[in-house]
């Protein structure tokens, strides 16, 4: 499939398939005689996995540490020391989700504790409104 299908089956933008080739999160496509990019399905998946990640918070930093453990194919450079999908591979992708986790479990209780301290201002507020 070329760009403008892998976007809009992804829901993005061409731009957006472009930046995550700039920033190699996508591996890269191969071109047709005519010089048009071809992508594959896993190609979309990828995206797909990005725009899931970035939805739970992850950063573009977390993203391709994620994938290049396990879903981008290995250009040489040694971004990861474990055989792809193997069991050390999979768990520092769980580690990496798990931290996130516990991070939006810390986010949610701190906003828990300022509704409460809100909620709080808001009847005594409120109580004083009373006849």
């Amino acid at each position: 499939m070329r760009i403008g299908e892998l976007a809009r089956q992804a829901g993005v933008g061409v731009q957006t398939v472009r930046f995550y080739e700039r920033r190699r999160l996508l591996p890269v496509p191969r071109r047709t005689a005519a010089g048009y990019r071809e992508y594959k399905e896993s190609d979309l998946e990828i995206v797909q996995t990005i725009k899931r990640m970035q939805r739970f918070g992850f950063t573009l930093r977390e993203v391709r540490r994620v994938l290049e453990l396990y879903a981008l194919p290995s250009d040489g450079m040694g971004r990861s020391p474990y055989p792809r999908g193997s069991h050390e591979c999979l768990r520092e992708v769980v580690e990496i989700g798990v931290q996130k986790l516990n991070a939006m479990n810390q986010q949610i209780q701190s906003l828990v504790e300022v509704r409460d301290e809100l909620q709080e201002a808001l009847s005594q507020i409120q109580g004083q409104l009373v006849p």
